[in-house]
C-alpha cells in the first residue's frame, strides 16, 4: 500500500486510477475534517479528503519562507513517527505509516523496517501553509551518531523530540551537544503524552536540569497518560481537544476554541499563570519585549497581543537564549499540526543564519556535500545544501577538497527513497545531484576554480591582508564533518578469492556513504579489516553487503580498538599489539643521511628505532572506557547491578526516572560483548541501555598480561 501511495504522490499522471484503487483498500482510514469554530479563527490543518499532493506541486518560495530542519532525539522517542505525521498533515501521504509495521516513508531500508529503528538519515521536502520545509529524519542510536552530525551541519533549525515519560535520555544529551556545536536553534516536542507514566512537569524539569537551558512553555496538556485529550496554546489561550470517533481515528477530528474560565476554572488559572511566567521569561531575555511590558502594557499583561509575544519568542529562540516547548502524541496525530506551525513561526530561515564564508562568495555558487547514496542505475547520488548562488542540471562545478571539476547531470528533489527531477536549485535549499563521481561528505562545491580563488582573495583581504598559504585559505573556507574514531573492528572475508574484487568495490561504496566506516588491510595476514562504531554498526554493514551486493561474507570475531602508550621516557617501538600509540612525544636526537639514502630506507630505519624506543620505555595498553546508562525497573535493579560488577563496571549514580531507575556507570568496552542479550534475559526484556565512548584507561598488569596471551593464542 505504501508503495502505491508514493507513486501516486510523485506521478500525477496516474492519479485517477491509483486514487480509486487506494480508496477501495483504505477507506476505513479516511476521516472528514471536523473543526468547531468558537470564539476564534478556523484553522484548516490538512488537505481536502481524498487528495494527495504531488511532489511537483511543492512550492519554491522566497528564501525567508524556507525551513531546513532536523528531527533529533534518543532512540524510540518518536522521531520517525513525528515525521510521518507531518507528511500526512501536509497532504503528501494518504495513510499513516507505523514504525512497528515497517511502512513509514523515511524508514525505507530493509534493515530499518526489520528492526523498527532509523539507521540512516532520510530527507523529505514538503510545504506547509506557504512555507517550504526541507526535513531530515535522523537516527537515535549511538552507533549512527555521525548521521546526526553531518545533517546538523547543513540544517538551520531542529525539533528535539522527547518521550514524555522519560524526559532527557542519554542520546538526547549527545544530539543536544551536537546542535550546540553547530549553534542550531531548537524547539522541544514532548511526545507520547498519552503514554503510561507520561509527565509534562517531569519532562520539562529534566530539560531544565540536564540540558542546562531555559524552556519556554508555549503549550500545556489537557490531561496526561490515558486522560490526555488535548492542549492549550499559552500564547493565544486557545484550546484544541481531539474527539476520536473510532480506533482508526487519524487525529483530524478536533474542536478548537478560546479557553474560558467557565469551561474549566482550574485549567484557566493554570494557563493564566503559565502565560504570565512566559511573559516574564521572555522580557528578561529580550530588551525590545521588555520595553513593551514595562511601557504600555505594564498595567495589564493580559492585553499584550499574541503576535507581539510570538515575535519576541522567535527572537529569543533564534538567539538560542531559550527553547520553546510543545507537547502532543505523534502516534495519535495529536499536536503535530501546531508543531508544524511552530516550525514556521519560531525556527530560522536560511537567510537568518550567519555564515562568514558567504561574504567571500558574493552571489557565486557555494554548496556543501553532506551525504552520499549509491544507486545501481544512476551511480552516486550526492546530497548538497546550497548556501549561495544557484544550481542547474548539466552544469560544471568545482570541488575544492578534491581539486577537480565535475559535471552534474541532474538535480533531484528528495522524498525519502523517491525523487523527482527539478530544473534548478536556489539558495537555502537541499537536493540530490547525479553525476558527481568524486564528491564525498564534507566537500565544498563552488562554481569554478576561479570562483574559489576569488573567494580566497576576498578572505585574505578581510583578514587584514596578511599572507597565507593556499591550504590555510582553503581551510578557512571549508567546514567539514568531524568523524569519531571507531571502537570495534573485525576481519571480513569473501566466500572465495574470485569475489575479493567485488567485496572491495562494495566496501568502497559503503565507505563513501558512511564516513564512520573504516576499512584497512592487515599487513601481516593480508586480511581486510572492518572498523565501526559498534556491534550494530558492523552488523548492518555485513547485512547490506549481503542484500545489496549479493556477497556472502564471513566476519571474524569482534575485537576492541585498544590504544598504547609508554610508561617511562627512553631513547631508542613497536606497540605490543600493533594498535595506535598516543600521549607520547618523540624527539629525534640525531640523524645522519648519505647521498644514496632512499626514502624507503629512511622510513624503515625510523620505524625500527621507534620500535626499540617504545619497548625500552615500557608499553602500556589502554582500553576504551564507555559511558553506560541502563534504564531498569526497581524489581530488576539488583540483578543488573550484580552483572555490572562482574564486568568491571563502576557505578557513578543511580537516578530515578518515574517508576524506573537509571544506572549511570562506566565500563570497559571489552566487557560489553553480547550485553544486550544478557540484559534482556536478566530483566525479562524490560531494560534498555546506551553506550558512548568516554575515554581510554590503562589496563592493570594482570589484565594486560591476559590480553597479550589471548592475542598470541596462548590461551
Amino acid at each position: 500500500m505504501l508503495r502505491i501511495t508514493r507513486k501516486f504522490s510523485v506521478n500525477t499522471l496516474k492519479s485517477s486510477s491509483l486514487c480509486s484503487e487506494h480508496m477501495c483498500f483504505r477507506s476505513t482510514k479516511m476521516g472528514a475534517i471536523s473543526v468547531v469554530q468558537q470564539n476564534c479563527c478556523l484553522r484548516s490543518y490538512s488537505s481536502k479528503p481524498g487528495d494527495v499532493k504531488s511532489l511537483h506541486s511543492i512550492i519554491n518560495p522566497h528564501i525567508s519562507r524556507i525551513r531546513n530542519i532536523g528531527i533529533m532525539a534518543h532512540i524510540d522517542a518518536g522521531k520517525t513517527t513525528t515525521t510521518e505525521r507531518m507528511l500526512y498533515c501536509s497532504g503528501y501521504i494518504r495513510t499513516l505509516g507505523d514504525v512497528d509495521d515497517g511502512d513509514t516513508v523515511t524508514d525505507f531500508m530493509v534493515q530499518e523496517r526489520e528492526r523498527g529503528i532509523t539507521i540512516q538519515s532520510a530527507a523529505v521536502t514538503f510545504d506547509w501553509k506557504d512555507y517550504r520545509i526541507n526535513l531530515i529524519d535522523t537516527p537515535g542510536h549511538v552507533d549512527f551518531t555521525v548521521e546526526v552530525e553531518r545533517c546538523l551541519r547543513v540544517l538551520d533549525g531542529a525539533v528535539a523530540v522527547f518521550d514524555a515519560s522519560a524526559g532527557v535520555e542519554a542520546q538526547t544529551l549527545t544530539v543536544w551537544r551536537q546542535a550546540d556545536k553547530h549553534q542550531i536553534p531548537r524547539i522541544c516536542f514532548l511526545n507520547k503524552m498519552d503514554k503510561s507514566r507520561a509527565s509534562f512537569t517531569y519532562a520539562v524539569e529534566s530539560i531544565k536540569q540536564k540540558l542546562k537551558t531555559k524552556p519556554l512553555l508555549l503549550q500545556l496538556p489537557i490531561g496526561e497518560a490515558k486522560t490526555f485529550r488535548g492542549l492549550v496554546d499559552v500564547v493565544t489561550k486557545e484550546q484544541i481537544i481531539w474527539k476520536p470517533t473510532s480506533d482508526l481515528d487519524d487525529g483530524k477530528n478536533f474542536e478548537q476554541k478560546l479557553l474560558l474560565e467557565a469551561d474549566d476554572p482550574n485549567l484557566f488559572q493554570e494557563v493564566q499563570d503559565a502565560r504570565n511566567t512566559l511573559i516574564e521569561q521572555v522580557a528578561d531575555l529580550d530588551d525590545e519585549f521588555a520595553e513593551l511590558v514595562l511601557g504600555e502594557y505594564s498595567e495589564n499583561l493580559d492585553l499584550i497581543p499574541a503576535d507581539k509575544l510570538q515575535s519576541a519568542v522567535r527572537r529569543v529562540t533564534l538567539a538560542q537564549k531559550a527553547v520553546p516547548v510543545l507537547c502532543g502524541s505523534a502516534l495519535k496525530n495529536k499536536g503535530v499540526q501546531p508543531l508544524l506551525d511552530a516550525v514556521t513561526m519560531y525556527l530560522p530561515a536560511p537567510n537568518e543564519r550567519s555564515y562568514e564564508f558567504l561574504q567571500w562568495y558574493k552571489d557565486d555558487l557555494c554548496a556543501l556535500a553532506f551525504k552520499v547514496l549509491h544507486d545501481k542505475c544512476r551511480g552516486p547520488l550526492v546530497f548538497i545544501r546550497v548556501y549561495s548562488g544557484s544550481l542547474k542540471p548539466q552544469s560544471a562545478v568545482y570541488n575544492i577538497n578534491k581539486s577537480c571539476t565535475e559535471r552534474m547531470s541532474r538535480l533531484l528533489l528528495p522524498f525519502a527513497d523517491q525523487q523527482i527531477e527539478i530544473p534548478s536549485l536556489m539558495p537555502g535549499n537541499i537536493a540530490l545531484t547525479v553525476g558527481l563521481k568524486q564528491s564525498a561528505t564534507g566537500d565544498t562545491i563552488v562554481l569554478s576554480k576561479a570562483s574559489a580563488v576569488a573567494a580566497a582573495r576576498r578572505a585574505r583581504r578581510d583578514a587584514g591582508g596578511e599572507k597565507r598559504s593556499s591550504s590555510n585559505i582553503e581551510s578557512l573556507l571549508l567546514a567539514g564533518v568531524e568523524i569519531p574514531d571507531p571502537v570495534f573492528f573485525c576481519t571480513i572475508e569473501p566466500p572465495s578469492m574470485a569475489r575479493q574484487q567485488d567485496l572491495d568495490n562494495a566496501l568502497s561504496c559503503l565507505q563513501r556513504e558512511d564516513p564512520s566506516l573504516k576499512v584497512k588491510l592487515d599487513p601481516d595476514t593480508g586480511q581486510t579489516v572492518l572498523c565501526g562504531m559498534g556491534e550494530l554498526h558492523i552488523e548492518i554493514i555485513h547485512d547490506r553487503i549481503k542484500r545489496e551486493y549479493g556477497i556472502e561474507t564471513y566476519l571474524g570475531p569482534l575485537q576492541i580498538a585498544y590504544r598504547e602508550t609508554i610508561l617511562n621516557a627512553a631513547q631508542a617501538t613497536g606497540p605490543l599489539l600493533g594498535f595506535p600509540v598516543q600521549d607520547i612525544d618523540v624527539t629525534v636526537q640525531s640523524l645522519t643521511l648519505h647521498p644514496d639514502t632512499s626514502h624507503t630506507m629512511l622510513s624503515a630505519c625510523v620505524s625500527r628505532c621507534m620500535q626499540k624506543a617504545l619497548k625500552k620505555a615500557g608499553i602500556q595498553i589502554l582500553e576504551p572506557l564507555m559511558n553506560l546508562e541502563i534504564t531498569v525497573s526497581e524489581d530488576h535493579l539488583s540483578a543488573a547491578l550484580a552483572d555490572l560488577a562482574q564486568r568491571r563496571g563502576n557505578v557513578q549514580e543511580i537516578q530515578s526516572r518515574q517508576d524506573n531507575r537509571v544506572v549511570v556507570a562506566t565500563v570497559p568496552l571489552a566487557e560489553m560483548m553480547g550485553y544486550s542479550t544478557v540484559l534482556r534475559s536478566l530483566t525479562s526484556g524490560s531494560a534498555t541501555f546506551t553506550l558512548e565512548l568516554a575515554s581510554y584507561q590503562a589496563l592493570n598488569s594482570q589484565e594486560q598480561s591476559a590480553l597479550l596471551q589471548r592475542r598470541m593464542g596462548l590461551v
